[in-house]
This record gives C-alpha cells, sequence and structure tokens, in this order.
C-alpha cells in the first residue's frame, strides 16, 4: 500500500538581506546559553525555499522538525505547506516576495510570504492575513523598539488592538474573555506575530531575549475594540484614522493588571511602582473599558480627555515611595530620570505619564456576531504596563468595507491596559465574508491562482 504523498513545504525561517539566515547565529547564541538540548537541529535544514517532508504521517514529521529546529513557540504548530500559503496570500494586497521590513534583532526580512507561513503555522484563517501583515509593518516600525521588546530582561510582548470592521470580519473577540482562550483570530493572529518575532526577527527565548520570567502574554496578546457599543470615538479616529477604515495598534506591554472598580480604583493601579518603566521611557498609558462603564462615565458627563485628566492627576506615585522602589535605589538613581519625573517627585507625587495627553482609552468591546447574555452591572479594569507602540492599515486582496453585524452583548468588565510610549498601527480592509477552513493542504508543487 503507497503511502501518504510528501508535503511541500514553506521554510518559515528569515533571512538577512545578505542572504544568510539568522539559524546560523541563533545556533550560536543556543549553544552559548546551553540550550542546544532544546533546540538540536537548530540550524539544521536545507537551505531552500521549500522543503520536501516525507514518511508515515508527514503532518507529524513537519512539526517534530519544526521543534527540534526552534521554530515554535512550544506548541504544535500547522505545516505551512505550499497549497494552505497560497490560500493565505490571496488575501494579501501585496506580492509574496514584498518585504514589510527587517526585524530586529537578527534583521531577518519579513517578507509576505514568509509572514504568511507563520500565519499559517499559528493557525490563521487565510483570512486573518491582512491584519497579521498590518502587525508585522506596525512592529516593524522603528518608532516601536523591536529590538528592546526582543532583547530586553523584562517581560515585554506586543499588545494588538484591531479597530474597525476587520475585526468582526474575522471574528475577533473583544467582549467577555478577550484576551483569554475561546477565540481562534485572537488566538491567532496574536500567536502568529510572535512566531515571526521568532523566526524572521530571532527572539528565541534564553539565547537572545532574555526576560526573566515571561508572561502567557508571550504566546498571544491580541483583542478587538467594540466600537459600536462605545459612547466615545474609537481609538484609531483619536490616532487619526477614518472611523471606516480597519487599524491595528501595537503597544509594547510588559504585564495585565485585572482592577475591579472605577477611575479611583484604576488610578491607584497607575499610580504605582508598576509604572515604573513607563515613567523612565517616557511612554503612554493605555485604558480599555467596558462599554457600561464608558457609557455610565459618559453619563455622568466625562468625555475621554475628561477620563485621561482624571487618571493622570489621581494616578500618582508618591515621592517617598517612588524613592524606595528597587527601579530607583538600585539601577537608576535620580539622575537618569526625566526631568518632568524629578520635577514631580519635587513636588510630592509623580504620574506615570507626562501629560493627560500621554494616554489612550477607549471601550473593550467584541464585533464579532456573538450569543446574547445576561446583563452584567460588574464594572472592573486590566492594566499592562507597556514601554510603547505602533499602528498600521491592514489591507485585504477580496471583499470591502462590509462585515457582519454584531448581535447585542451584555456590557463586560472593564479594562485598563497602561502602556509605555506612543501607539503604531496599520490600516486594514476587511474581507466581506468568511471562508471555510481548508479541508486538506494541497501537496505538490506551488500554484499561482490567475
Amino acid at each position: 500500500m503507497a503511502g501518504p504523498p510528501p508535503l511541500w513545504v514553506l521554510m518559515p525561517s528569515g533571512q538577512r538581506a545578505s542572504g544568510e539566515w539568522i539559524d546560523d547565529t541563533l545556533r550560536e547564541r543556543a549553544a552559548e546559553a546551553g540550550l542546544l538540548a532544546r533546540s538540536p537541529l537548530a540550524a539544521r535544514f536545507p537551505r531552500q525555499r521549500v522543503e520536501v517532508v516525507r514518511g508515515a504521517d508527514p503532518e507529524a514529521e513537519a512539526g517534530r522538525r519544526f521543534y527540534l529546529r526552534g521554530w515554535t513557540d512550544g506548541l504544535p504548530v500547522v505545516a505551512p505547506t505550499l497549497g494552505r500559503v497560497e490560500d493565505a496570500l490571496s488575501w494579501a494586497p501585496e506580492p509574496p516576495d514584498e518585504v514589510l521590513g527587517e526585524l530586529d534583532p537578527l534583521k531577518g526580512l519579513a517578507t509576505v510570504e514568509k509572514v504568511a507561513a507563520n500565519a499559517v503555522m499559528a493557525g490563521c484563517r487565510p483570512e486573518c492575513l491582512p491584519v497579521v501583515l498590518a502587525a508585522v509593518r506596525a512592529i516593524a516600525d522603528p518608532a516601536f523598539n523591536l529590538r528592546g521588546v526582543q532583547t530586553t530582561d523584562e517581560n515585554v510582548t506586543p499588545l494588538l488592538v484591531v479597530c474597525g470592521p476587520a475585526a468582526g470580519a474575522i471574528g475577533m473577540n473583544a467582549g467577555f474573555g478577550a484576551l483569554g482562550p475561546g477565540w481562534r483570530a485572537n488566538a491567532a493572529v496574536g500567536r502568529a506575530v510572535r512566531l515571526v518575532m521568532n523566526n524572521v526577527g530571532g527572539g528565541w527565548p534564553g539565547a537572545v531575549s532574555l526576560a526573566g520570567l515571561g508572561q502567557p502574554g508571550r504566546y498571544t496578546l491580541c483583542l478587538a475594540e467594540r466600537t459600536e457599543r462605545s459612547p466615545w470615538p474609537p481609538l484609531h479616529v483619536d490616532l487619526g484614522f477614518d472611523a471606516a477604515e480597519s487599524v491595528v495598534v501595537a503597544m509594547r506591554a510588559e504585564s495585565v493588571i485585572n482592577v475591579t472598580g472605577g477611575l479611583d480604583d484604576l488610578a491607584s493601579v497607575i499610580g504605582s511602582a508598576a509604572s515604573g518603566f513607563t515613567m523612565l521611557h517616557g511612554g503612554v498609558a493605555a485604558v480599555a473599558i467596558a462599554p457600561f462603564v464608558a457609557k455610565e462615565l459618559a453619563g455622568e458627563g466625562l468625555d475621554k480627555a475628561d477620563v485621561k485628566r482624571r487618571l493622570w492627576r489621581d494616578g500618582r506615585l508618591p515621592t517617598d515611595v517612588w524613592r524606595r522602589t528597587w527601579l530607583h535605589r538600585r539601577l537608576i538613581g535620580a539622575r537618569r530620570w526625566p526631568e518632568w519625573v524629578r520635577e514631580a517627585a519635587r513636588e510630592g507625587a509623580i504620574p506615570a505619564v507626562a501629560a493627560p495627553e500621554a494616554s489612550s482609552s477607549s471601550s473593550r468591546a467584541a464585533t464579532s456576531p456573538s450569543r446574547s447574555a445576561p446583563t452584567s452591572r460588574r464594572g472592573g479594569s486590566r492594566v499592562a504596563s507597556s514601554p510603547g507602540a505602533s499602528r498600521s492599515r491592514a489591507t485585504g486582496a477580496r471583499g470591502s468595507n462590509a462585515s457582519p453585524a454584531p448581535r447585542e452583548r451584555s456590557p463586560d468588565p472593564a479594562a485598563a491596559l497602561p502602556c509605555r510610549s506612543a501607539p503604531r498601527a496599520a490600516r486594514s480592509r476587511p474581507p466581506a465574508a468568511l471562508d471555510p477552513d481548508p479541508a486538506a493542504s494541497r501537496t505538490g508543487p506551488h500554484r499561482r491562482r490567475t
């Protein structure tokens, strides 16, 4: 009996502009760190665009090889076959060989095809690719400081916020459980960006990325904004985009802290040692608030600017507490802090950011169709300390600006995400409808659609 046909899989690893594969450097770094037992096949692969995988179970064999080469996040991946990648590329507005940017720290070229291969590995449906491409453009922006994210010993990861019609079109959640399990788009889009960072940028944990403890957000940290339930303009409009556009906002986030309560409770978390690096590096505080809470605040006559001013006024770290922090006593001292921090310290308390405008607030919400749920009157927040951000439009090759109309959903707890530095973003034009999952990969030579 004949065995299964071989798989033709795309190499997800990055090459520099010189043609060198970043894996050679990564193998050296892994050897220095004593990590080759984890990735014994690092840099051991055919130096070509496509690899043919044969065996009794080619899918399992491809997964085994990718794991041993260091090309996964530790979880199983979908083999990026030529057929699967071609399906994804049919949604891309750019040609496969277009370079979105050089990704730090190892300067791998993020071509559209490389990004598509990693998106397939992450489990993205084809129509998610424009959003992933936008996110990669955003983190490739020098203002995002990807080198810092990839090499710091802090637990920094991209926080991705998808705004506009694309979120609903790809089924992304931003309501209950938006940062938890259960929604494929949230999980796979964020995971795809992480795999691109790992395989094209070279951010291997322990070898290049030296984050001490790490955090679950390094698998995925991705949600959407539910603009139709917000009393305020959406985040991407605040950043200068049109309301009808779809935009991915990327921010450098350290952690997520759940806060139950109102603005006073949020301010108490923002005005704590959790904002130390935000103060040091001159960042922003991104606060995501549940639609129910936002409507209550709007009912009190508060707009976004008012909320920002309240949090800036009340979210302050007392100077005596600041002086006792490890960051001040052991790492920075008194001289390297920005002048605005030192001036505020002399006045007795330090805000997390230099000015009220250095914060981004939005209503956290789900734009995908969902079943109705019982009304909740809970309030709360999440805080993600972050050193920076980027924004980019995501543009799809198919469809229009139409998206599925969301059904009514009950309000959910608020979320606050204080983040360092200004957001970066990328536009996206969403597809009009969702394709079913591909039944199986095509295994023969690459075929282009016309």
